[in-house]
């Protein structure tokens, strides 16, 4: 009995030094977000080690039922840091207190390397070790450091690796740089902006927001707005080939559309054309009143 008491403390002694490695962090220079370079997303995949050189037994079993144990580490069965009762193959936790604090359950840490990619990350596999190219899996990690090498930011990443592919391909990423947000492989490298997509949206609405009333346009109902006389709009449209305050077509290819600003000038151009629809109405009906008078001058004669 003695033995076995033995056994389970320098055993819980061996998990407290383990957990109190991975919280520690080495001091040095804090590396802050960067603005990002011309980077590749792909990386190489991880290949499983299919026949270990050596196994290391630490312990195989642990009193569970030692007194004041907050742990659960059986042979067989689920796995309980913080709770003797697990209800998944590994189930951590704690109790958070009244704290305004995160409840962090699991620190995922590893230490920095100028060269290395240094992102911490969990696996989610398919199990196939029959072969390196057999294995496919899907891996969430986080960048947590910039490198040397590639000048790259901290970033937060969801990859896939295809079962026979030698590299795992980054779907979706979050960087530390004002927090952009690249979903597919696609440049991000432009300011101003926050979401980048690679080959389109398909979404069931869209809202722009409007920051200020007078970039809508509803001055052009106003008396005091300016509209340009239509022969003026013929000979600007015979000059450039579009339309005024509409950008070209090499401007669109070259630096895209902003949707809100677009739509706001297309508008603009709907008033405008109301208000020469209205104008040639007018226009209209003095013209049919004056070929009506002389219709009935004619008849009086």
């Amino acid at each position: 009995m003695k033995k076995l008491i033995l056994v389970v403390l320098f055993a819980q002694f061996l998990l407290v030094q383990s957990f109190a490695q991975i919280q520690q962090r080495p001091a040095g220079t804090i590396r802050t977000a960067k603005k990002p370079v011309t980077s590749t997303s792909k990386t190489p995949a991880y290949t499983p080690t299919i026949n270990p050189a050596s196994k290391n037994i630490v312990y195989q079993y642990i009193d569970t039922l030692f007194p004041n144990s907050e742990n659960h580490f059986p042979l067989i069965g689920n796995v309980g840091i913080g709770t003797n009762a697990p209800q998944a193959a590994l189930e951590i936790k704690r109790n958070a207190g009244d704290t305004r604090k995160k409840n962090f359950l699991l620190q995922l840490s590893n230490e920095w390397s100028p060269n290395g990619q240094n992102e911490p990350s969990i696996m989610f596999s398919n199990g196939d070790n029959s072969s390196p190219g057999s294995v496919s899996y899907w891996s969430v990690g986080a960048r947590v450091s910039g490198d040397k090498t590639l000048n790259t930011p901290q970033t937060f990443k969801f990859c896939f690796k295809a079962p026979g592919s030698n590299y795992e391909q980054e779907y979706m990423s979050i960087n530390s740089y004002e927090g952009r947000v690249r979903i597919g492989d696609v440049n991000d490298l432009v300011d101003g902006y926050k979401l980048f997509v690679e080959q389109g949206i398909l979404t069931e609405k869209v809202k722009v927001a409007i920051k200020n009333s007078d970039d809508w346009y509803d001055n052009v109902f106003k008396p005091t707005y300016a509209l340009r006389p239509i022969n003026e709009l013929e000979t600007y449209i015979k000059t450039h080939n579009h339309l005024p305050d509409v950008p070209s077509a090499d401007e669109v290819v070259k630096n895209g559309i902003e949707l809100g600003s677009m739509n706001a000038v297309l508008l603009k151009k709907i008033e405008e054309n109301t208000l020469y629809i209205i104008q040639l109405k007018k226009e209209l009906d003095a013209a049919k009143a004056e070929i009506n008078e002389l219709k009935k001058s004619k008849k009086k004669h």
